[in-house]
């Protein structure tokens, strides 16, 4: 009796993904494809944001390589999570207080609090701190990337800097399959709007927190307003459930699940529709 209810609840589930994925095709984003996002790279391996996390998401076969930009005192647009270099270098200070040159000195560690994973010493082409022309450079022909606008506000005319950077190196436009090259992803709703402005043809994720043990739900008025702009959505995958996933796909917006470090909570948010997960192990799946 038991399997028989679970294989009536499965069956739901699978009807009311279907259709919402259905009801989404046409947007920027694909619809179909589960993708999997390599956070910050392949950075459970590998230290986040450097040449050599993204190299390795790559040999993992990473749908997307997630990154985060920030701009330089000198306006060079710097790849690093923290506005901080603190967190992930032997140095001290904001980003925006030191010139490209400076950040160069530096290299890029695992995060100082994670007393498990060996430190890099010494400076290293792999494990400096890049630049965005440098990681499209490098991978641009064979990855695609969700590049995260932190903290707009911080740099003004990040957003014209990053457009043109996109241009410059096509990263606008489709790969064979139909994915997007480059997605943009923010908290900053201000910031997303002024790519939007900017550019159409490029996909914007807009990136939404929930309390502990919140529920995600979007008012009509919210909803309303991501649709004039956005591709899609990030959210926890804590707050996700099989209602708000329909909703979103029925406003034709895609879902990710951020940040997933096991396979069993990777596989739920595929049953559940979830359109791919951001995760540290790009191999999480084993596939």
């Amino acid at each position: 009796m038991r399997r028989f209810t679970w294989g009536i609840i499965l069956g739901v589930v699978l009807v009311l993904t279907a259709c919402g994925k259905e009801e989404s095709e046409g947007g920027l984003m694909p619809s179909e494809d589960f993708l999997v996002i390599a956070h910050r790279g392949a950075s459970a391996y590998v230290p986040e944001n450097t040449l050599a996390s993204y190299g390795l998401a790559e040999e993992l076969d990473a749908n997307y390589i997630e990154l985060d930009i920030h701009l330089t005192k000198d306006g060079q647009l710097a790849v690093m999570h923290d506005a901080d270099v603190s967190g992930t270098t032997e140095a001290n200070g904001k980003i925006s207080e030191f010139t490209l040159a400076e950040l160069k000195e530096l290299s890029a560690n695992f995060r100082h609090d994670d007393k498990e994973k060996k430190t890099v010493n010494g400076p290293s082409e792999d494990y400096a701190v890049p630049t965005l022309g440098e990681v499209f450079g490098q991978f641009g022909d064979n990855m695609n990337f969700i590049i995260e606008l932190k903290d707009p506000k911080d740099y003004p005319g990040i957003e014209e800097k990053l457009v043109d950077a996109l241009k410059e190196h096509d990263m606008i436009g489709f790969d064979e399959n139909k994915h997007p090259k480059v997605a943009i992803q923010s908290f900053s709703e201000k910031g997303l709007k002024r790519v939007h402005e900017l550019n159409q043809d490029i996909p914007l994720l807009k990136l939404i927190s929930f309390d502990e043990d919140e529920v995600a739900k979007l008012s009509k008025k919210e909803l309303d307003d991501l649709s004039t702009y956005a591709s899609g959505i990030g959210v926890s995958f804590e707050a996700l459930r099989v209602p708000f996933i329909k909703e979103m796909h029925d406003k034709g917006l895609a879902v990710y699940a951020y940040t997933i470090i096991d396979a069993e909570t990777a596989l739920k948010m595929k049953a559940i529709g979830a359109n791919g997960i951001h995760t540290d192990r790009p191999d999480i799946l084993g596939e």
